[in-house]
């Protein structure tokens, strides 16, 4: 007879915020959900150039107004300290009164406040749950509106954000005009962010 072996997995090691802020700066693209790094798949070159053709259009917009800043991901929004839950949407765009408010531009902390706009581009690899559960964390920490650009589909759909839920306001196609609702002078044509 052999004597039994008991093997013990022990949890993984939670992040806390504090660790967090003391492990440099990372350029891979992950949420942490409640302390838990959760690395996303490696984007396709259709998600990259969807990513540069909203970024490049923001950028100009805000160039343009004066009315905030856009940011790619990797850039993380903080949705609570403890346990640790951070989300990185593909594109945002912060207003220069929240940026105010923000920790400085060479701090690699989360950023907190959160902007008012998010982007999501959705990837082959995104279930409608994970898509959700990220919208339900934005509505938590003020975001005010989301893009949710779907590449199979070239739509894209505008949600306001409250602390009670998500409501789609509109879906924008081939043709049409995405309209922001938090930054009323913001209109992107859907036509220029699918462009070959």
């Amino acid at each position: 007879m052999t004597p039994s072996t008991t093997i013990s997995i022990s949890p993984p090691k939670l992040l806390t915020y504090k660790a967090y802020l003391e492990e440099g700066e990372i350029n891979r693209r992950y949420d942490i959900i409640d302390g838990e790094r959760k690395e996303m798949a490696n984007p396709t070159e259709d998600h990259q150039d969807i990513t540069f053709r909203l970024a490049t259009l923001l950028h100009a917009y805000g160039k343009r107004t004066g009315l905030g800043k856009m940011t790619i991901s990797p850039q993380d929004v903080l949705i609570r300290r403890n346990p640790l839950r951070t989300r990185q949407p593909d594109v945002l765009f912060i207003s220069t009164e929240r940026r105010a408010r923000n920790r400085p531009s060479n701090d690699p902390a989360p950023m907190s406040p959160a902007p008012e706009l998010v982007i999501e581009v959705v990837s082959t690899s995104e279930t409608e749950q994970i898509l959700n559960a990220k919208i339900a964390d934005y509505c938590l920490v003020e975001v005010e509106e989301v893009w949710i650009v779907r590449p199979a589909l070239q739509t894209v759909e505008v949600q306001r954000l409250t602390s009670g839920g998500a409501v789609s306001v509109a879906t924008y196609g081939s043709g049409e005009t995405v309209k922001s609702l938090a930054f009323p002078e913001l209109a992107v044509f859907v036509n220029a962010i699918f462009a070959a």
